[in-house]
């Protein structure tokens, strides 16, 4: 996979569609050094993809926090759901 391939697979994940700004800001670089990089012209420099992968772990680690409150989250909408079905059929 080339630079421009991955650099957008990247920006995707982390900020959506609309991805070269944010990234930018994120990365300390004018935006058209983000889209040079993303259509291939100029390849990414090593220290962009490092601060990529800080930002990365750093999304995965708040992201990995969440899920046992989605989880708890999810446990009593079901139960809710649960008892609800249970009162309407008395």
């Amino acid at each position: 996979m080339n630079d421009a391939a991955l650099i957008d697979d990247v920006g995707q994940a982390l900020w959506g569609p609309n991805w070269k700004g944010p990234m930018a800001e994120a990365v300390r670089h004018e935006r058209s050094a983000v889209n040079d990089w993303a259509t291939g012209r100029v390849p990414v420099p090593s220290g962009v993809w490092n601060e990529l992968k800080v930002i990365m772990r750093r999304r995965r680690h708040e992201l990995d926090k969440l899920a046992s409150r989605v989880q708890k989250a999810h446990d009593t909408a079901l139960e809710r759901t649960v008892e609800q079905a249970r009162m309407g059929k008395r």
